[in-house]
């Protein structure tokens, strides 16, 4: 079963309602709950027996002495074998709360903070404990230990550290982080996240380590850990998500080698490096070129062999063959390198074909090439679509050429081709980045391999479909590939699993169930997997041109699931960076950094704060859509519904146009200030990279418009829609997305309003007041509501008879008959 640990319920930025964190909460009804300065997990797993540390630090910003409870909220299901709790390192006493007293504590902190993210926990358990003195303009330091036994499910082990939060999440005003340590009699299988960019670090077979840290971490979601234990050499994990029995499912596959395994077969490898010296690479990039050469050089194994060319106008070779991969002929290949000297053309088919022909016969090694340039072929044959055939033509099942792009006049598609026709990844360094450093990253992950040539297949009751990436990389030590596709049939299965593993073939068999329908544990599935398919249709466009099939399948996908393209404006506008000044002292001494806008005061961004200001509960404020600014009255939710969407779907446009004046806005707004700390430097690099996108995304939807894709493929725009497709191509982990289902329903964010895509301004209307009576009678008669009501304090959803129901902060009904909500949730026949 799916098994969720205690954790966290984080706080509100920015005045938009979410989900909860361990909130300290003072006495004085007056003072909004305390804000969080930091939030470190440490987590130790042994043998599912999982052990997890939290220390959390509140601010009391106000100039007076303080008493305050801390609540720690208790998920459904989970069971706490021991706990202990201490406040600025001394142990204290906590009190576990039931259910039914919980359900009052939790009510009254929903109606003071106008925060529905605690709704996620009605009906739960909590830890509470009582805090005296907290002293005036000091850090509040609180800790909590806890121990629970996770179960496995089909052999999956999974972690959950629950953050979930909707509309602007908590950030923390300093640092976020979670370590995690996994140990097991078995080994260690295939550790994944699907919610967060972690960090692994394999110790052992049975011993693995997870890091995710973040300054300023903006806490939007549940923290999901997965792994699995088991002894083959090669482990594979499948999960699966199909909602609707009868339809396809869809699936995704983690595979990685044990660590004995790659150390006992290692596989030789033919390395050729070639360099782009034409006359544009003169300068940094020769520099750094160089360095990123000679750390290829000094990471190969010693039963590698190697060969190093450089290009420009014609072809000059290291040495005519391929040499041994000893110490000898490295360090005179460096030297080799270090006179390397930027003059001439680009002759990219030659290089091609120069390195291609150092291939021998020798089967049981792998042949990679990696290949530099910053340019587009000029001199020989310069048409692209020429030199893929004649590369296609010399390649073999073997070859791999990994494709490093070096600036923005790069063909990207010919260089994305040339990767991907032989299982291997392009990389594009931009002019601000340090190519040693993308190489060095890159050329690691694949310095040792262990099986080549993948291969799927399944029983004949099973068949799997539409898999992306459609051709499997190689396996390489210490690497996971992450799969994703749909399967049509249903019952106990074999996956099969082929490759190569130097001269030899190999087969992996794994027993599984492919099941006719599951829950929405794994939900996340079929969204990655859609954002992966929509990467791989968009290059296919940039290729062929708007074919409509093409066209009909993107947008269909688009739309549903909420992904920007250059036909679907779904851009996400960066928030404002924390406003940082005055330090705080703490008990120990140290000086804060960080000072709180008080209660109201816009933001950075324009917003104003909750009643805690950023980093603490809040909800009370008014979403972007709604503030008219200059003293003038807000809209209202049911006004600004009606204003967007005259018939249904038209939301959808309504969001593009909105979110591309915000951010065009914003980045103005952000560029006109100085970036006077690293916080709102990174604000600025992140609303340049949007803005970069969008950019992108117009021009590419112009020019595909008037039928010259070619305009697409190379130059600034080939590179920035390569950078962009190739997120999406390899995407491994859940993204916001501004679509939400709620109760069966489909949601969309406009403007920090939720408004029900099936909404008509000519339905019936029930407005009623967020945190009311009536708003809480709804949640005890139709409990499911709560996955409604989570998404903010302004919304409007489409109830059974087809009533669109508003909840608003400046109006609504406080009071409504159990008869008028059995009517709204009554199906209309």
């Amino acid at each position: 079963m799916r098994y969720a640990l205690p954790a966290c319920l984080l706080a509100l930025v920015m005045a938009v309602p979410v989900s909860a964190h361990g909130l300290l909460i003072p006495e004085d009804r007056r003072v909004p709950p305390l804000a969080m300065v930091h939030h470190r997990v440490n987590i130790s797993i042994e043998d599912q027996v999982a052990t997890t540390k939290i220390e959390q630090v509140f601010r009391n910003h106000t100039d007076r002495q303080l008493e305050a409870t801390y609540i720690f909220p208790i998920p459904k299901g989970a069971s706490v074998n021991k706990f202990s709790m201490s406040v600025d390192g001394k142990d204290v006493s906590g009190e576990l709360v039931d259910a039914e007293k919980a359900r009052k504590i939790y009510t009254d902190i929903v109606r003071r903070t106008q925060d529905p993210g605690l709704l996620e926990y009605m009906g739960n358990n909590l830890m509470r404990l009582r805090i005296f003195p907290v002293m005036p303009k000091v850090d509040q330091r609180v800790s909590l230990s806890f121990q629970a036994v996770i179960s496995a499910d089909a052999g999956i082990i999974e972690y959950i550290y629950p953050m979930k939060t909707d509309g602007k999440a908590t950030q923390t005003l300093e640092d976020f982080s979670i370590k995690a340590t996994i140990k097991s009699q078995h080994a260690v299988q295939n550790v994944y996240s699907p919610t967060h960019a972690i960090s692994i670090q394999k110790i052992n077979d049975k011993e693995s380590r997870v890091t995710f840290e973040r300054n300023q971490a903006l806490l939007d979601k549940d923290f999901q850990l997965i792994y699995t234990t088991g002894d083959k050499e090669i482990g594979l994990t499948p999960m699966f998500y199909r909602p609707i029995s009868g339809e396809n499912g869809y699936f995704m596959l983690l595979v990685s080698p044990n660590m004995e395994i790659s150390k006992s077969n290692v596989i030789p490898r033919d390395v050729v490096l070639v360099v782009d010296t034409s006359g544009s690479m003169s300068g940094v990039k020769m520099d750094q070129a160089k360095k990123a050469v000679k750390h290829c050089l000094t990471n190969l194994n010693a039963h590698d062999r190697f060969a190093v060319m450089n290009f420009s106008t014609t072809v000059t070779k290291y040495r005519d063959n391929l040499v041994d991969a000893n110490s000898e002929q490295v360090e005179h290949a460096k030297r080799w390198v270090d006179n390397l000297r930027p003059a001439g053309g680009t002759a990219i088919q030659d290089a091609l074909n120069s390195a291609l022909e150092m291939r021998t016969s020798d089967d049981g090694r792998t042949f990679t090439v990696v290949f530099f340039t910053d340019g587009q072929p000029t001199i020989g044959e310069t048409n692209p679509d020429k030199i893929m055939k004649n590369v296609a033509a010399k390649n073999s099942a073997n070859t791999r050429i990994f494709t490093f792009g070096v600036g923005d006049d790069v063909n990207a598609t010919m260089l994305d081709q040339l990767a991907d026709q032989s299982r291997a990844v392009s990389t594009y360094v931009r002019p601000a980045e340090d190519i040693e450093a993308k190489v060095s990253s890159l050329y690691t992950k694949i310095s040792h391999p262990v099986l080549a040539n993948l291969r799927l297949s399944t029983s004949d009751n099973v068949r799997l479909e539409e898999v992306y990436p459609p051709q499997l990389p190689d396996l390489f030590h210490g690497g996971q590939l992450v799969v994703f596709g749909r399967y049509s049939g249903q019952g106990p299965a074999a996956i099969k699993l082929h490759g190569v593993m130097g001269k030899e073939s190999r087969d992996y068999v794994y027993e599984t169930t492919f099941a006719p329908k599951t829950g929405e544990e794994r939900e996340f599935v079929e969204h990655i997997w859609a954002r992966r398919k929509v990467g791989y249709l968009l290059d296919q466009i940039r290729i062929n041109g708007e074919k409509k099939e093409l066209m009909d399948e993107l947008l269909a996908l688009a739309k549903k699931y909420s992904i920007a393209t250059p036909y679907t404006s779904h851009l996400i506008v960066p928030d404002a960076a924390m406003p940082v000044a005055n330090a705080a002292p703490s008990r120990d001494g140290e000086r804060r950094t960080h000072q709180l806008p008080l209660p109201g005061v816009p933001s950075a961004g324009g917003r104003a704060a909750g009643p805690g200001g950023p980093g603490m509960p809040g909800g009370a404020g008014v979403p972007d859509g709604l503030a008219k600014g200059d003293g003038k009255k807000n809209e209202t939710v049911l006004n600004f519904a009606r204003s967007n969407q005259s018939k249904p779907g038209d939301v959808f446009q309504g969001r593009g146009s909105y979110l591309d004046r915000r951010l065009a806005e914003e980045y103005e707004k952000a560029k006109s200030e100085p970036a006077k700390s690293p916080e709102n430097a990174a604000r600025l690099k992140a609303l340049d990279e949007a803005k970069g996108q969008k950019d992108a995304y117009d021009k590419a939807k112009d020019s595909l418009a008037r039928g010259v894709w070619r305009e697409t493929q190379a130059g600034k725009l080939g590179v920035d829609l390569s950078c962009a497709n190739n997120s999406m191509r390899f995407q491994e982990r859940l993204s916001q997305t501004a679509l939400r289902q709620c109760n069966g329903r489909n949601c969309v964010e406009l403007g920090g309003v939720w408004i029900d895509e099936d909404f008509n301004p000519k339905m019936a209307t029930v407005v009623i007041k967020a945190q009311s009576e009536a708003y809480f009678r709804i949640l005890e008669k139709q409990p499911k509501m709560k996955d409604v009501f989570r998404l903010g304090n302004h919304l409007v959803w489409v109830t059974p008879n087809q009533t669109a129901l508003v909840v608003d902060t400046s109006e609504g009904k406080e009071k409504l008959s159990d008869e008028e909500i059995d009517k709204l949730f009554t199906v209309k026949k």
